[in-house]
C-alpha cells in the first residue's frame, strides 16, 4: 500500500481563522478521499478541545469506514458506543472506525507542535461515498460561518450530511434507547434536508464538482 502522506496535494484550504489547514491529496483505489489536517499549534481555536468549531459533533457513517493516521503531535478521540476519549499518537498507526461506530476527532488543548494528520474513508465504491467535494465545501461553510461571527445554516449542513450516508448520535451511552440514538437524529435530519432542498439549497453550496 502507497504511503499516503507522501501523495500529490490537490487542493489546500486555510481555515478556522489559519487554525486548521486542510489539504486534499489525490485519491486511491482504495479511499474515495483523503486528507491531511494540521491543526496549529498555539492556536487559541485549538486551545478549545471539544468546543473547537471545527470540531464535528458525534456522527456515524452508514457504509463507509475512516481510518484517522497521526502524523505528529496528538489528537484527541471520542470512540464507540461507550463515548471514551482517547488520545491518538503516531505510535498507534492508523486507528480504524468501521461503519456503525460513532466517533468524534478534536484537537488537544496545550499541544507545543502542529499536529499533523491523514484521514481517509473507504471503500470507495458505496452508494453516497464522502469524497473531496463533500469535505471540502461542508468545512468551508462551517469555517465561513464562524469566521463571520455565525453559526453554520442547518439547513445547509443537514442537507450535505444527509447525502453522505452519515446521521448524529444522541445520548451515546443510553444503551436502552438502542438504535434511536441514531434513528431520531436520522429522520430530523431527513426532514431538514428535504426542507432545504424545497426552499432551493444545494448540497454544494460553492459550486465545484458535483459528489461521486
Amino acid at each position: 500500500m502507497a504511503d499516503k502522506n507522501k501523495l500529490p496535494v490537490i487542493s489546500t484550504h486555510t481555515l478556522f481563522d489559519a487554525s486548521f489547514i486542510l489539504e486534499f491529496l489525490e485519491p486511491t483505489e482504495d479511499a474515495s478521499v483523503i486528507m491531511r489536517a494540521t491543526y496549529k499549534a498555539g492556536h487559541p481555536l485549538n486551545q478549545l478541545g471539544k468546543a473547537n468549531p471545527m470540531a464535528p459533533p458525534y456522527h456515524l457513517h452508514f457504509d463507509q469506514s475512516e481510518t484517522f493516521q497521526v502524523i505528529s503531535g496528538r489528537l484527541g478521540a471520542t470512540l464507540g458506543w461507550e463515548a471514551e476519549d482517547c488520545i491518538l499518537t503516531p505510535e498507534d498507526g492508523g486507528h480504524h472506525t468501521p461503519p456503525w461506530t460513532p466517533h468524534r476527532i478534536w484537537p488537544v488543548p496545550g499541544e507545543i507542535e502542529d499536529t499533523v494528520i491523514l484521514n481517509w474513508a473507504h471503500p470507495p465504491d458505496t452508494p453516497q461515498a464522502m469524497d473531496t467535494p463533500f469535505f471540502e465545501q461542508l468545512l468551508r461553510h462551517v469555517s465561513d460561518r464562524h469566521e463571520m461571527g455565525k453559526m453554520p445554516d442547518m439547513l445547509q449542513v443537514m442537507l450535505m450530511q444527509h447525502i453522505s450516508a452519515s446521521a448524529l448520535v444522541w445520548f451515546p451511552r443510553a444503551m436502552w434507547l438502542g438504535p434511536l440514538r441514531w434513528w431520531m437524529p436520522w429522520k430530523i435530519q431527513a426532514g431538514l434536508a428535504g426542507l432545504a432542498g424545497m426552499l432551493g439549497y444545494v448540497p454544494l453550496p460553492y459550486g465545484d464538482q458535483k459528489m461521486q
